[in-house]
């Protein structure tokens, strides 16, 4: 009798074990079919230039300048206006090119110097200064700090990702305090990339992949002192290498998807909602624009041999935040 039952156990567990697999594909399946079914936008062009290689990091200054980072042969700070155009603003980070911008209440520019393994500072009058160094949790693995988000505080968050298609080594997320004292924020999850906080400032989101075609959007609740508390999957998506990140006052959360020239709008529940494209597919990052343009998301991305750098942007329902 006991060997009849250890022949049955097998059959049984297998039945199981397909049971879940049917599952798990029809679940995907569906996935797939709601995001190839959602509301689309094309991108326009802006500008491109066979010098900036991969831009990054776009943000928008108090007056409504738009800058981002360039990663080619010209390796700084781009600026650029409707009346001017694009223009070279600043060579900083020259080892890589700086990944990361954001602009604060005063219209400095932070920004992350990936080959330096620093963060930078860089005023209005271009004056250069090193806000972090020497914070890198196991400096044998990492690639350098990619993206950041700065709290009404003064707070600091910033990505360094180790990897970008969840085959390296956790990556690290990083706070900086007011007062100056860096310390690891998260060091659990696969190559946490783009980074957004919540309009209230309570939640943080890190966006980062899990395969060469997944990726999540983790969202931490924050503690009084900025630190990090529970964290949560908000969502999961599909056909998407994560990057940049930008939210809107509906709470929407616009994820870029690297190498599929998508850009999804993700609720605050973690449903994807509506998505723009985009020409070429080295989508990096996206940044709401200001003042009477909080309804245009702009979009940096380049060619897939990251050679020529372009810049697009979309008119969208949702204004968005900073």
């Amino acid at each position: 009798m006991r060997d009849v039952r250890r022949a049955l156990r097998f059959p049984v567990c297998l039945t199981v074990l397909l049971f879940l697999i049917c599952i798990w594909v029809k679940s995907r399946d569906q996935e797939f079919f709601a995001q190839s079914k959602l509301p689309t936008l094309t991108a326009e062009l802006v500008a491109k230039d066979a010098s900036w290689g991969n831009t990054e990091g776009p943000t928008v200054d108090s007056k409504g300048t738009f800058f981002f980072t360039s990663r080619g042969s010209f390796k700084g700070i781009v600026s650029w206006t409707s009346k001017e155009g694009a223009r070279q603003y600043l060579a900083v980070a020259t080892k890589e090119g700086p990944g990361g911008l954001w602009v604060d209440d005063h219209d400095n520019i932070l920004l992350t110097a990936t080959g330096e393994r620093k963060i930078m500072q860089v005023s209005p009058d271009k004056k250069v200064t090193v806000v972090a160094e020497n914070f890198e949790a196991d400096p044998s693995i990492t690639k350098g700090p990619n993206d950041l988000v700065v709290a009404k505080n003064g707070t600091i968050y910033f990505t360094d990702p180790n990897g970008f298609y969840g085959d390296a080594p956790n990556g690290t997320v990083y706070r900086i305090a007011p007062d100056g004292k860096t310390s690891v924020f998260n060091a659990d999850i696969t190559g946490p990339n783009g980074i957004a906080l919540s309009a209230n400032e309570r939640i943080l989101y890190v966006s980062h992949n899990v395969s060469k075609t997944t990726s999540k959007i983790e969202q931490w609740s924050l503690n009084k002192d900025g630190s990090a508390g529970k964290r949560t999957t908000l969502a999961a998506v599909e056909n998407c290498v994560a990057d940049g990140m930008a939210v809107d006052k509906q709470g929407g959360i616009w994820l870029t998807c690297y190498g599929f020239g998508t850009a999804y709008r993700v609720s605050a529940t973690g449903k994807i909602l509506e998505s723009i494209t985009t020409d070429q597919k080295a989508l990096t990052n996206c940044r709401f624009g200001r003042r009477s343009e909080r309804h245009t998301l702009y979009l940096t991305s380049s060619d897939m041999e990251r050679v020529t750098g372009y810049i697009y942007r979309a008119k969208v329902g949702v204004p968005g935040l900073r």
